[in-house]
């Protein structure tokens, strides 16, 4: 592959599909090739691949805590889900036992029926903060890690 040598691209977002080849090897001249599918390549040094190596635990760490998080969002959106049709369900029910008389089993059915109304609203409450905080919090540590790397410009490191 052919480049530019020196060429410094400022801004390049490349999203990347899963199978998509990517190959890293080190070269001459303390040099390495990181090469993306058939037209891709960067050439790193060595003191890129040093922070890389340095990072990627923690970057494996971060998806797999965002990973997990994303789970019990669903297992949390899930169960609200749930509790509503079982508050649509109780309601019906309540309502049929009430036309038939049967008042007491009605009024339980009902108060059941708000109990699991309440449930699902909290869910979505919880699902809808979280998204809301997961959403900070990437866009706190993407300026913060902007932020940072302007100081190091800054500094000429």
């Amino acid at each position: 592959m052919a480049g530019t040598r020196g060429q410094v691209v400022t801004s390049l977002g490349i999203h990347l599909e899963e199978g998509v080849p990517i190959d890293l090897r080190g070269s001459l001249g303390a040099t390495a090739f990181l090469t993306i599918g058939d037209g891709i390549e960067v050439v790193l040094g060595e003191s890129h691949l040093r922070v890389l190596r340095d990072r990627a635990d923690s970057a494996l760490g971060d998806m797999a805590l965002v990973g997990a998080a994303q789970r019990v969002l669903g297992d949390v959106g899930e169960a609200g889900a749930q509790a509503c049709t079982a508050a649509a369900f109780a309601r019906a029910e309540a309502e049929a036992a009430r036309r038939a008389g049967a008042e007491e089993q009605a009024a339980s059915a009902f108060a059941a029926a708000e109990r699991a109304a309440r449930a699902a609203e909290r869910a979505r409450d919880a699902v809808r903060a979280a998204v809301e905080a997961m959403e900070s919090a990437d866009d706190a540590a993407e300026r913060a890690r902007n932020a940072a790397l302007t100081a190091r410009a800054a500094v000429g490191d």
